[in-house]
């Protein structure tokens, strides 16, 4: 759907706000409800396992805010189908997901606890509605602009701190069988596919709550073996994290003991444990209160962590700025603004790399304006536990976003692949390995796919290429399973990955089939056929894209009989 489109004769089109592989999300005006906003979520028909699934979803959601007086699940306004997509149409929530908050570091204990509190609310609302949720992570809690929430709720409903989004996983463990988790936030039991329980939230929870008063996710549940990690192993309190609360510590671990039995048995019990220590810490702060008047003397000797303080809010100010703003200078701007201030810290780096993706085109001027930036402030960001990771996002930002020279219709793809080679080599690093072992995994598939493509010509005239196909021909169904896999990546990225194997199976078949068999390879080139067909294009660029790999379906149909002889 375009700008300005009128679904179903009611909800007018306004900007895409999100993306996945077989479904898109637009901002809409209700033109029935005086302009009020919406979200409509589109799904592909042409997948009808994710069309059932979403059917189920948003039914459960629709009871779910029915039933519930708290105000913590989103408002399913109405449901579409044509024969061409499912459209779910809810209120469009005004606010930002707990995962972008924390990109500004820690939250504070009372935020902490007080958002922690609502979240034992909403999953015990669950637990007493028959349900286990078992994807609980700041990604899956947004929390509201309540300013005019008073206006369009009823009196019925008290005004939420946030709401709860993201019901698949709640379909899919109906069974009591884990399909789907999130390994940084993951119970062992999910990890190990086994019987779920309220249990399994409450370990979800308690590795939310460390995310939040440290600023770090916990280690994936599974170690770069594919063996499950301990909890010790994975949620560490270090020594910058001496001023946590001891008794939110205490809390914390207790969730997300490795045995179920030895977790808190309910979100209630938790809810209590939560209360407890927000009362310890008001006594606290009210004894420090006092001392310090009693010690005002030594003001002046506070002075620098107080400008410190006022240094952090500016920042988190300039992060907040950017991420609300829909102007692209306006976000690009505030983004530099908080790198002036804090040079070390990689959110706004993070935050400017996103906004480079978002016209879905990365130009010679940003590549030259990322460089810039981040050159200058090497030194402090290599002193960063997450360069490498910082790293890793610049490289894959070059590998599918990248455009010089003429634009969009300019065949880049061999020069963008080798401009982000540097970039992976960067991330190869132990730090990205301990935060996240798959992302290592990826870097190292995508440096040799760019080391290949930097090297081919000269091995080929020096007559030396004769083992590197092999490998290669690894490294590309590596590529293509990462992506498959993933269900987070947009369809540039799908499709460009897709378009990489389409050009590699063109140009290499000949030399692949040494190495494997014609059912393998054909196989491969069924599955690239397969994602391309049911990926739904949602702009010009991308079709674009889409039409170059299917328009070559039987050219490289050829190229493969070519090379098993005809056979």
């Amino acid at each position: 759907m375009t700008t300005g489109y009128i679904l179903n004769n009611r909800y007018r089109i306004e900007n895409v706000i999100g993306r996945g592989g077989l479904s898109v999300v637009y901002k809409a005006t209700d033109l029935e409800a005086n302009g009020a906003v919406r979200a409509v979520k589109e799904i592909s028909g042409r997948c009808t396992e994710m069309i059932l699934s979403a059917k189920k979803e948003s039914q459960l959601i629709k009871e779910l805010y029915e039933h519930d007086k708290s105000n913590f699940f989103p408002n399913i306004i109405q449901r579409i189908e044509t024969p061409e997509a499912l459209y779910i149409v809810m209120d469009y929530i005004d606010g930002v997901s707990m995962n972008t908050l924390l990109k500004s570091g820690a939250l504070s204990h009372r935020l902490t606890i007080g958002y922690g509190k609502d979240i034992c609310s909403v999953i015990q609302f669950l637990h007493d509605y028959g349900k286990i949720y078992s994807d609980m992570k700041p990604d899956n809690v947004m929390i509201i602009n309540n300013s005019d929430a008073s206006k369009t709720l009823g009196a019925d409903r008290r005004i939420s701190t946030l709401k709860l989004i993201d019901f698949g996983a709640v379909i899919q463990t109906e069974s009591g069988i884990p399909i789907q988790y999130t390994p940084e936030y993951a119970a062992p039991e999910q990890f190990l596919a086994r019987h779920l329980d309220e249990r399994t939230d409450i370990f979800n929870i308690g590795a939310t709550l460390y995310h939040m008063i440290t600023g770090r996710k916990p280690l994936p549940v599974n170690d770069e073996n594919q063996n499950c990690r301990s909890f010790s192993e994975r949620f560490i309190f270090d020594k910058k994290d001496k001023n946590i609360n001891a008794h939110l510590k205490k809390i914390i671990r207790k969730c997300v003991e490795n045995d179920p039995d030895k977790r808190y048995p309910s979100c209630r019990e938790l809810y209590r444990a939560l209360e407890k220590a927000e009362k310890q810490t008001h006594i606290k702060l009210t004894l420090l209160s006092s001392a310090a008047a009693v010690f005002s003397a030594i003001a002046c000797i506070i002075s620098y962590s107080q400008f410190k303080s006022h240094e952090k809010l500016d920042y988190d100010r300039y992060l907040m700025t950017a991420d609300k703003s829909a102007s692209y200078s306006e976000k690009i701007s505030a983004y530099k603004d908080a790198i002036e201030l804090r040079k070390d810290r990689t959110e706004a780096y993070f935050g400017l790399i996103e906004a480079y993706k978002e016209d879905i085109c990365f130009d010679e001027q940003e590549s030259t304006e990322l460089t810039k930036i981040i050159a200058a402030n090497s030194a402090v960001l290599k002193e960063n536990t997450d360069y490498e990771l910082l790293a890793f996002e610049t490289a894959r930002l070059y590998w599918y976003y990248y455009e010089y020279g003429n634009g969009s219709n300019t065949e880049n793809s061999t020069t963008r692949i080798i401009s982000s080679t540097e970039w992976f080599s960067e991330a190869l690093g132990e730090n990205l390995k301990t935060i996240s072992g798959q992302k290592y995994h990826m870097a190292q598939v995508y440096y040799d796919i760019g080391k290949f493509h930097s090297d081919i010509q000269q091995l080929v005239i020096e007559g030396d290429d004769t083992d590197v196909y092999a490998d290669y021909w690894k490294s590309i169904n590596d590529m293509v399973d990462f992506i498959d896999e993933s269900q987070t990546e947009t369809e540039i990225v799908l499709l460009e990955t897709y378009k990489l194997a389409i050009n590699s199976l063109e140009t290499y078949s000949y030399k692949f089939s040494s190495y494997i068999e014609e059912q393998e390879l054909r196989a491969f080139f069924e599955k690239i056929r397969t994602g391309t067909d049911t990926l739904m294009t949602t702009t010009e660029k991308t079709d674009i894209i889409k039409k170059s790999i299917t328009d070559r379906y039987e050219k490289i149909s050829e190229v493969i009989n070519n090379a098993y002889g005809g056979k």
